[in-house]
């Protein structure tokens, strides 16, 4: 089934405003980097801020676009529109911060810090500004989008499960054709999946965090990501996933969340799935999750989770619905 509602629409509608929206883009890295050259109309992007100083080109289009290797340099600017695409460090977590307490829109795909700080939410919602970050589940593949329209609909979601997290994914399609854990990462991060640190990915707290994002948005229930169990990749014994390629099995490390009274049981595992499961036929960096409702047919989503281009298309378009909700 297609997903019910997808926040690029956004990006084929015209955004009339008197003026364009003042941002800022904070990380210019893969998605950062990408983001900035792609950014929807209305949007009058003024600095690019950086945690460590790097040459980075001016955006196609943008020459006024100043680059400052100071976080807080380009929130001192004022500006309307901050837009995170930091890793989930504590330099991000500030920033956010900050951006909320002066009154500014956000636009993220960090879920690590958003997974620990749902106050930052809330925070910014009481101020009437939007805080929105579509890309930190599913990169391209509309997971909360979908929930959002799903709860819009009136229907009741029972639980979800997935692949959550692209670049485990493709580490694990990497071992199941023999590949030893250190060439299968280091392949992922050659690609741009994998940060240079995959420990994230591979231990299963990229899937917790966003985890905890689908739980809020479904439920209205906050989890703490520490206590979500989890699987690492690390543990699988070498040639494992070699063997159950060999048995006609894949395996896939699989979020789970299901609702049960009036709490929500959160867990990420590696499973072994056959071919007539949805997860065998996610491949590569690729997502795919499942959507159980009550009384109505669920939903399946698929598509490409990790790498710049689906989390800085992602990104975009919900600045799109930023101008078209806030114009």
């Amino acid at each position: 089934m297609a997903p019910l509602d997808n926040a690029s629409t956004y990006l084929s509608q015209t955004v009339v405003r008197s003026r364009p929206m003042r941002a800022v883009l904070l990380g210019c890295g893969t998605v950062g980097g990408t983001l900035a050259t792609r950014l929807p109309q209305g949007v009058a992007l003024e600095a690019i801020a950086l945690q460590r100083w790097r040459a980075v080109a001016t955006p196609l289009g943008r020459p006024a676009v100043r680059v400052l290797d100071d976080l807080d340099a380009a929130l001192d600017l004022g500006p309307e529109l901050v837009i995170d695409a930091l890793p989930g460090c504590e330099a991000a977590e500030r920033a956010l911060e900050r951006a909320v307490l002066a009154g500014a829109h956000v636009v993220s795909a960090n879920k690590a810090v958003i997974a620990r700080r749902p106050d930052l939410e809330r925070a910014a919602r009481a101020k009437g500004r939007a805080f929105l970050y579509s890309a930190a589940v599913g990169g391209g593949v509309p997971v909360l989008e979908t929930v959002h329209a799903l709860i819009a609909r009136g229907r009741e979601i029972t639980t979800v499960k997935g692949v959550f997290n692209g670049t485990s994914n493709f580490v694990l399609d990497r071992l199941s054709r023999g590949e030893t854990l250190d060439t299968a990462v280091r392949a992922a991060q050659e690609a741009g999946f994998a940060e240079a640190d995959p420990g994230a990915d591979l231990d299963g707290d990229d899937a917790a965090a966003k985890l905890v994002l689908t739980a809020r948005t479904a439920w209205g229930v906050d989890i703490d990501p520490g206590s979500i169990a989890r699987q690492s990749i690390r543990n699988l014994a070498p040639g494992f996933a070699a063997k159950a390629a060999r048995e006609g099995l894949r395996i896939r490390q699989i979020g789970r969340l299901a609702r049960s009274g009036g709490g929500v049981h959160a867990a990420v595992r590696l499973e072994a799935v056959s071919a007539d499961s949805v997860f065998y036929r996610v491949e590569r960096e690729g997502n795919g999750v499942v959507i159980a409702l009550k009384d109505a047919p669920g939903v399946i989503l698929t598509g490409k989770g990790a790498g710049g281009v689906p989390t800085a298309a992602s990104m975009a378009a919900d600045i799109a619905r930023l101008l078209a909700e806030h114009g």
